[in-house]
């Protein structure tokens, strides 16, 4: 009986164990149905895979974890990351199991593991719900306060701290500044060294002996000297050679050349027009907003007369200017160019790093892939002119400068066949883009051998876009030649789709034209999505004086070539990685003062040269120099080194030989039909002339030596900020150079003509080049070195006794250029 009762007891025992494992079985089994919570299960992998590259500060594809928005919409590859309750329809899903290395999530680094991927796809299966209160990844949020982005303030100048020394608000401005850490200015700089300063800030050439003489005598006491100033800026402002300097200025900025950049370099004999449309608008001081729109879409804007219509289009000649890349017109990179373009715009106008933004979002600053594509469609629409290549040896589609009747009367016989021709490359083209786009998706789904097939029907398409392409070339040529610009006008209206990785052959989400986000994200109106590029827009976009970057960025610039350094010494990066403004107010200040006094530059250069912080001389004090080492407090003027521009012009103007007319035709390019520049066999000539600098021929490929040596500009890329280098081969320059053995001759000819005794010469000497008269010091030292040279030169019999005197003098004269005081602005 005992045992009877036992068992089943036992047996009950036994069950309520089973009963009990069953039901945690059971429990994990409903914890598993559970609802997937995505605090708890999805942010954790979504923070330990994906917040590296989506989330607020790294959101590449335009997904960002901490932007739900982002994750249902439409990603830069036109799909959608997220299409809640379709896992098998969401790019995350195919991403994270996928093996390509070209698409799988994550690219590197540790893969999700199997429980991830489950998770991922119930939470998605669910609903993929993410509740309001979710934490964010933690990552650091791009920088939308950063001070460049906010609007420009308009501060008022603070109080004078010593009423008498203060000349105009910018003294104001720097005077409070320099209270704050308490460095003393030191006194004005002399008469001479300002005028010397001030005529080759505003012109690039110096005083002459005369000019010199006569401002140092207006200047005989502080209240003279203010008169004095004020009268030779506005007369240095009025004459031809301050647009020939400051065009210059802005030619580095938008890196113009002569020549297209393409790997054979090939000539553009009508950039000169742009050129001298630069030179003219600083001369006539276009107001600034105005010049940009000119150069963004003039060709887009009303006229009155064939004149002005056509001033208009050759201002266009800065998108053309955009460089050129590759050899082959069938596969012809114009995303590069366009990327060119964009970065430009950036750089120059707004101080950013735009194109950064072609592959992934820009890293540090707000600006998204998708602006960088809103803008690229802009440039889409728009028609480049094409200065030939290797493989299409002739200019096509730059913009004449006749009017209509008048071109068609020229073109009309040949413009069957051109438009037949034309007709034939652009669809072959066309082809050729969307069979490799077609290879390009074709190749992770299909075999080796399918894709060597795929390749070499594309191949075949190609050589037969290129021997079309060239026999449009051959037509081109047999057309009569007649004025036109490099230019560029509206082509077929489009939206840009994005570039995966920057390649345009895998095409993403398409952009609807825009501007940026930071600063505005206007978009085309839908009314003129269908008609036109949308430049001038941009124009209205970049020159409204609600953009917080136009202004500020051109005042610096003037800024900095007044001081040798910006108030934001990073001149073309005003983002997040640029550097700080020393004076902010003072620089919203000039900001709101350009846009108030209707965008004039030389107002600006009135307030600039005619303040006392300009004044002031270039010597050290030993406090000031421990308390600001660097200067930033413009406790003295900083002292610049003379540009190659102004070195070579100068050699010229003492000499007598320096041509000041702006020259009204191409540069001696061959003739066309002899261009046969190739890749091996680049366009490499030189032209010399007396010209000032600015009207010399500059190519891509193929730097200047002389401008190499004295730091030139770059005509790749935006210079914003020149070298400025001290090297053995500039001393050797002043020793050994030709052309400056051949202007010092000119110049000690000239000083033997003028002066029978060496005392006058020596003095003329002096002061054409050094622009003071000499020190009695001074002028000793140079009749000791006239004497010796003299001396040696007796002795050399090699030195016809003709030219013994000018040999003399010419050593006479070099010396003087070797000197700083030649080659430094104090």
């Amino acid at each position: 009986m005992q045992l009877s009762v036992t068992v089943p007891k036992m047996i009950r025992v036994w069950f309520a164990y089973i009963a009990l494992a069953l039901f945690a079985f059971s429990a994990v089994g409903t914890s598993a149905a559970v609802a997937v919570d995505f605090a708890r299960d999805i942010q954790p992998i979504v923070g330990r895979h994906c917040a590296k590259c989506h989330a607020a500060d790294e959101k590449n594809g335009s997904v960002n974890f901490d932007d739900p928005a982002s994750l249902f919409g439409e990603a830069d590859t036109g799909r959608r990351p997220i299409v809640a309750g379709k896992p098998q329809e969401s790019e995350l899903i195919k991403r994270i199991q996928s093996t390509d290395e070209e698409i799988r999530m994550p690219p590197e680094g540790e893969r999700l593991t199997k429980s991830e991927i489950e998770l991922l796809t119930r939470w998605i299966g669910e609903g993929a719900k993410i509740p309001s209160t979710a934490p964010t990844t933690g990552s650091k949020k791009i920088d939308r306060q950063h001070w460049s982005f906010q609007p420009i303030s308009n501060p008022d100048p603070p109080p004078s701290i010593t009423p008498d020394w203060s000349l105009n608000p910018i003294d104001n401005f720097i005077q409070s500044r320099q209270a704050s850490i308490g460095v003393q200015v030191v006194s004005d700089t002399d008469p001479a060294t300002f005028i010397r300063r001030a005529s080759y800030s505003l012109t690039g050439l110096p005083p002459t002996p005369n000019e010199v003489r006569s401002f140092v005598a207006a200047s005989k006491n502080p209240a003279d000297f203010d008169v004095a100033i004020e009268k030779l800026v506005d007369d240095l402002l009025s004459r031809t050679t301050y647009g020939e300097r400051w065009g210059r200025h802005w030619m580095d900025w938008v890196r113009y050349s002569d020549t297209a950049g393409d790997n054979s370099d090939f000539p553009i004999p009508q950039a000169y027009l742009y050129r001298n449309y630069i030179i003219e608008a600083f001369n006539h001081d276009l107001p600034y907003n105005q010049f940009l729109t000119e150069q963004i879409a003039g060709d887009l804007l009303p006229y009155e007369n064939q004149e002005q219509r056509n001033r208009q289009r050759i201002a266009t000649g800065y998108l053309a200017m955009a460089r050129r890349f590759g050899s082959l017109i069938e596969r012809y990179p114009w995303h590069l160019t366009i990327e060119d373009t964009i970065d430009n715009i950036g750089r120059t106008m707004l101080g950013l790093t735009v194109s950064c933004a072609r592959c992934h979002d820009h890293k540090f600053d707000p600006i998204s892939t998708r602006d960088y594509y809103g803008l690229y469609g802009v440039f889409a629409s728009t028609r480049y002119p094409f200065p030939g290549i290797e493989l299409f040896q002739s200019q096509h589609d730059f913009v004449p400068l006749l009017p209509e009747a008048e071109v068609e009367l020229i073109t009309a016989p040949f413009q069957e066949t051109t438009n037949n021709l034309e007709a034939e490359v652009k669809k072959l083209l066309a082809q050729c883009e969307q069979q490799k786009i077609a290879n390009a998706a074709e190749a992770l789904t299909t075999s080796i051998e399918e894709q060597r097939k795929a390749n070499d029907k594309l191949d075949r398409m190609l050589i037969k876009a290129r021997k079309a392409g060239e026999k449009l070339a051959e037509h081109l040529k047999s057309i009569p030649e007649f004025p036109t610009a490099y230019a560029v006008l509206d082509d077929r209206a489009q939206n840009a789709r994005i570039q995966i990785k920057g390649e345009p052959d895998r095409p993403g989400a398409e952009v609807p034209r825009k501007f940026l986000d930071v600063l505005g994200g206007q978009r085309l109106p839908e009314n003129l999505a269908d008609s036109s590029s949308g430049r001038l827009e941009l124009a209205s976009w970049i020159t409204s004086p609600e953009n917080p970057l136009t202004a500020r960025v051109i005042v610096n610039r003037v800024w900095q070539r007044h001081f040798g350094t910006g108030l934001v010494p990073s001149v073309s990066d005003f983002g997040v990685r640029g550097e700080q403004p020393t004076h902010p107010e003072l620089l919203d200040w000039l900001a709101t003062e350009l846009v108030r006094s209707s965008w004039s530059l030389k107002h600006l250069h009135r307030l600039i040269l005619n303040s006392r912080t300009y004044r002031l001389a270039s010597s050290d004090t030993e406090k000031n120099v421990q308390l600001d080492p660097n200067n930033h407090f413009y406790w003295k003027f900083k002292r610049q080194r003379l540009d190659a521009e102004s070195i070579r012009d100068t050699l010229l103007l003492v000499s007598g030989k320096l041509d000041p007319t702006m020259p009204t035709a191409p540069h001696p390019f061959p003739p066309r039909e002899k261009w046969k520049f190739t890749q091996h066999h680049p366009f490499k000539e030189e032209y010399t002339s007396n010209l000032r600098s600015v009207y010399r021929m500059t190519k891509r490929l193929t730097a200047a030596p002389y401008f190499q040596t004295f730091d030139g500009p770059d005509p790749n890329v935006c210079t914003g900020d020149r070298d400025q280098s001290v090297t053995s081969l500039q001393a050797l320059y002043f020793v050994n150079d030709e052309f400056l053995h051949e202007q010092a001759s000119h110049f000690a000819s000239k000083l033997i003509l003028d002066n029978v005794m060496d005392e006058p010469r020596l003095t003329q000497a002096f002061s054409t080049i050094i622009c003071r008269v000499p020190k009695a010091d001074e002028l000793d030292l140079l009749t000791q070195h006239l004497v010796a040279v003299r001396k040696i030169a007796s002795k050399d019999s090699t030195i016809d006794s003709s030219k013994l005197e000018i040999d003399v003098w010419s050593s006479v004269v070099r010396s003087l250029l070797r000197l700083n005081a030649f080659l430094y602005i104090d």
